[in-house]
């Protein structure tokens, strides 16, 4: 199994379970960092989707520093579905 298949994976498992949690008691925030790392930008682009459904009901925090991820999830912050917060790097 790859890298990605795997993080795909238990991304799946880690939504579910949440999701299975929230059913019965208050929802808890999904905070991920760089878990796109291994997705191609297909699986990459249909991720930020679901992590924006899944928003809807949960509090969801996804950090990265690859612009490619960042200018993907520019159109969800578009359609008013994420917002971005830039954080100025230390020099």
């Amino acid at each position: 199994m790859s890298d990605g298949t795997r993080d795909q994976l238990f991304l799946a498992f880690r939504l579910a379970s949440l999701e299975n949690y929230a059913a019965s008691t208050e929802p808890l925030p999904f905070i991920a960092d760089d878990i796109l790392v291994h997705f191609d930008d297909e699986r990459g682009a249909a991720t930020l989707d679901l992590l924006a459904r899944f928003a809807e009901t949960n509090q969801v925090l996804l950090f990265t520093h690859h612009k490619s991820v960042r200018n993907d999830a520019r159109r969800l912050e578009k359609q008013g579905s994420a917002t971005i917060v830039e954080i100025d790097r230390i020099r």
